[in-house]
């Protein structure tokens, strides 16, 4: 097999290169496994409600916005919005609307706010304030349950081929060779996260960490990866980290 030869590019020559990319032949990576669900965050704000106290109050409003900011934060991650990460939530979900995942104003209004008052002005929630923040936590993580299971996208025009054996001991991953079309990339699994251009026939990777992109040019990676969704016909392979992380190792990417 022929190395790789790595050339770093900016942000915007790598958006050049991935709109050349054609359509279809992802792969996805739920990659954000590890995290606690928000249903389990949810089932602890329920908790609360039932408690009914001060204490428990306070949990079901914390909790609450717990579950909907883990949501929210999956769906960055899995997004790629990487310059949004450590943005105020009203910028995070107005990222997530401009890549086409809506979320209404009341989630921030009704969940977010009074996390914050029982936070960081020292207020005591009433029942009916934890009521609606959890109420509508779990109308929000259940509206958007569908498009967390899509997990992320992190290839485009897949083009490794080899083998994957599940055991009950261990799983093996066997990389074999390269396709000849270029794919499109994004390694998530080493710091910093990059995207890349995988291109066997130039022997070639060009990539441009995650983190160097300007919010609107991430935005508009993520819409190229979205676009995918609407593609009238597409072969998709799903796999766990372990092996896209044993793929890239085996095969220099």
């Amino acid at each position: 097999m022929n190395t790789l030869v790595r050339t770093s590019i900016t942000a915007e020559d790598l958006l050049d290169a991935a709109r050349t990319v054609p359509l279809g032949g992802i792969a996805t990576c739920d990659w954000l496994s590890h995290w606690i669900p928000a249903g389990i965050f949810l089932d602890w704000a329920r908790r609360g409600l039932t408690e009914a106290d001060g204490y428990g109050l306070s949990n079901a409003v914390t909790y609450a916005k717990r579950a909907a900011a883990c949501r929210i934060d999956a769906l960055l991650q899995y997004n790629h919005l990487a310059p949004f990460s450590r943005a105020a939530f009203r910028k995070k979900i107005d990222a997530l609307r401009q890549v086409g995942v809506g979320i209404p104003e009341v989630v921030h209004e009704l969940v977010i706010d009074p996390r914050n008052a029982v936070e960081h002005n020292y207020q005591l929630p009433d029942l009916e304030a934890a009521r609606h923040a959890v109420g509508v936590a779990q109308l929000f993580v259940g509206a958007t349950d569908s498009e967390h299971q899509r997990s992320s996208i992190v290839a485009v025009a897949w083009n490794v081929m080899g083998s994957q054996l599940l055991t009950s001991e261990r799983e093996y991953v066997r990389f074999r060779e390269f396709g000849d079309r270029p794919m499109l990339f994004i390694d998530v699994f080493e710091e910093p996260h990059a995207a890349k251009i995988v291109d066997p026939k130039n022997c070639e990777i060009r990539s441009a960490d995650l983190l160097s992109f300007s919010e609107e040019q991430s935005v508009t990676l993520a819409q190229l990866l979205r676009s995918n969704y609407a593609a009238g016909s597409l072969s998709s392979r799903g796999a766990g980290r372990t092996f896209f992380q044993e793929m890239k190792r085996q095969g220099g990417f």
